[in-house]
């Protein structure tokens, strides 16, 4: 699993992607991307359409960094054109609207 990440200074964005196992593997390097995280970021997108598999240890990664960004007032925006994929969004952002959707865990 890689993370990478670009800041976008003309928007204030900081765009991450990953590929490969979203695992623990990257927690090391996304808290230390999110110390370095001005406070006034307007926007981050992570993009996952490179992410193979999800496990339990990469969401809760992603639950981590998601809750650090917006509570600083950060849009944080995921991006994934796969199913298996796209179903773990909700339990990230802890949108309840849409955890009776997923189909495994």
């Amino acid at each position: 699993m890689s993370v990478y990440a670009s800041y976008i200074e003309e928007e204030d964005r900081l765009d991450l992607s990953f590929d490969g196992n979203l695992d623990v593997s990257v927690s090391r390097d996304v808290c230390d991307i999110c110390k370095r995280v001005a406070l006034g970021l307007t926007s981050c997108i992570v993009d996952l359409s490179a992410v193979e598999r999800v496990f339990d240890s990469g969401v809760a990664m992603l639950q981590m960094m998601y809750r650090k960004l917006t509570a600083r007032g950060t849009m944080v925006i995921f991006l994934s054109d796969r199913p298996e994929v796209r179903e773990w969004i909700p339990v990230i952002t802890c949108d309840p609207r849409s955890l009776p959707a997923l189909t495994h865990r």
